[in-house]
C-alpha cells in the first residue's frame, strides 16, 4: 500500500541580525536615537551604546534532510467527508500485519520573515514559507521475515509561525538563545503539526577596515521537537497511485468478464473459465469482492500514526558577512549523523 504521509521537518528561521554587539560609539553620547523602537533604546543610544537598525526582513531557503520515526499506525476506509470521529480505525501494529521500517524526509524551503528589536536584547518575529520535497517511507506488511516496502511520496505545504530571540555580550563574544513555533499544514492533514525549535549560539565577530562592515562566525546546538500525533486523509485511489484511466480499465475488463468477452479464471487442466460457467454463489462471491474494491478506490484513507525524529539535537556551524547597516547575508550548516540541514539568508534593516 503506498499511503501518502505528508511530514514536514522544519528546520527553524534563524535570525539574522542579533550578531550586532552592544559597543560604545562616543560620538552619539548625548544625542537623540532617531527611531521609536527598541524601548529604552533612546537611554541606551544616549548614553553612547550603537544599535543596530529596530526593523528587519529576511528572505531565505532552508536544504533539510533527516531521519523519521513512525508508529502506531491506525487507518480507517470511509467516505470522504466522514467526521473522524466517526470513522472505524484499526491498529495495524497490534494485528501484527503492519511496521514501519527506516524512514527519512527531504525538504527545501522558500521563507520570508519580518522583525523587530521590542528590546536593546530581545527580537521578536514572525515568518511564512512553502514547503517543498519528498519523503520515503520504509514498512513491512505480514510478519518480521518479510521483505521491507520502500515508497516515496511528495512534500507539499506551508508553514508559519513566530520565535523570540535574546542576546547577551560576554566579553569578546556574543551569546544568542532563541525559541520557535512553527506551524506546518497541507491539504491532507486534519490539522497543523506544530514544531518547537530551540538553539543556542556563541559568536564572535571579525571587523573590516570599513565602518559597519564585519563578519561574523559562530558555533552552537539546536534542538527540535515535534507534535508526537499526526493524522489526516488522502483519496483511497491517491494513495494506490490509481488514476481515472485506471478506474476506467477496471470497469472495462469487469464488463468484458460477465459478458463472456474474456475468462475469468482457469481450471486446473489450465482451461478458460467464463462467467457464464459458474455457479450463481460463486458469481455473487466474485461480484461482492470486485464491488467491495471498487468503493474503496472512491473512498478515503483516514490515517494516525505517531512521529518522531530519529535526533532531537544537532550542532550549527555559521557565518554572516554584515556589508552596511542595512545588509547582511548568512549561511548556517547543521548537522548530526543522519541529520543534514543548510540555510541561506539575506536580511534587509531599516528603522521607522
Amino acid at each position: 500500500m503506498r499511503l501518502k504521509f505528508t511530514l514536514l521537518i522544519l528546520s527553524f528561521i534563524l535570525t539574522g541580525n542579533a550578531i550586532q554587539a552592544q559597543e560604545i560609539d562616543s560620538t552619539q553620547i548625548g544625542k537623540e536615537y532617531p527611531y521609536f523602537l527598541p524601548i529604552l533604546g533612546k537611554k541606551a543610544y544616549a548614553r553612547g551604546y550603537k544599535l543596530q537598525k529596530p526593523f528587519g526582513i529576511m528572505a531565505g531557503t532552508i536544504f533539510n534532510k533527516q531521519g523519521i520515526v513512525l508508529k502506531d499506525f491506525e487507518l480507517g476506509i470511509a467516505d470522504p467527508g466522514t467526521p473522524v470521529d466517526e470513522v472505524n480505525f484499526v491498529d495495524l501494529s497490534e494485528v501484527g500485519i503492519f511496521e514501519f521500517g527506516p524512514s527519512e524526509g527531504r525538504i527545501t524551503t522558500a521563507n520570508f520573515r519580518a522583525d523587530a528589536w521590542v528590546l536593546p536584547f530581545l527580537n521578536v518575529g514572525g515568518f511564512y514559507g512553502r514547503v517543498g520535497g519528498e519523503q520515503t517511507i520504509t514498512f513491512r506488511l505480514g510478519g518480521p521475515d518479510n521483505d521491507l516496502i520502500s515508497s516515496t511520496t511528495d512534500i507539499d505545504g506551508q508553514y508559519y509561525g513566530f520565535n523570540l530571540l535574546g542576546v547577551a555580550p560576554l566579553g569578546p563574544v556574543n551569546l544568542m538563545a532563541d525559541y520557535s513555533w512553527a506551524w506546518t499544514t497541507n491539504v491532507n492533514l486534519d490539522k497543523p503539526v506544530l514544531v518547537k525549535v530551540a538553539g543556542i549560539r556563541v559568536v564572535k565577530r571579525i571587523f573590516t577596515k570599513t565602518p559597519d562592515r564585519f563578519f561574523a562566525v559562530w558555533a552552537g546546538a539546536q534542538f527540535q521537537n515535534l507534535d508526537s500525533e499526526t493524522s489526516g486523509n488522502i483519496a483511497f485511489d491517491e494513495a494506490l497511485g490509481i488514476s481515472d484511466e485506471d478506474k476506467a480499465k477496471m470497469d472495462d475488463y469487469w464488463m468484458d468478464v460477465t459478458n463472456d468477452v474474456i475468462p475469468i479464471d482457469q481450471d486446473e487442466m489450465g482451461n478458460d473459465i467464463f462467467w457464464s460457467e459458474l455457479s450463481p454463489i460463486q458469481q455473487r462471491l466474485r461480484e461482492a469482492t470486485f464491488n467491495l474494491f471498487r468503493g474503496f478506490v472512491d473512498d478515503n484513507a483516514y490515517y494516525k500514526f505517531i512521529k518522531e525524529l530519529e535526533f532531537n539535537w544537532n550542532m550549527l556551524l555559521g557565518v554572516n558577512y554584515q556589508h552596511n547597516t542595512r545588509w547582511q547575508a548568512r549561511v548556517e550548516y547543521g548537522f548530526l549523523r543522519s541529520k543534514q540541514q543548510l540555510m541561506f539568508g539575506l536580511n534587509y534593516r531599516f528603522g521607522l
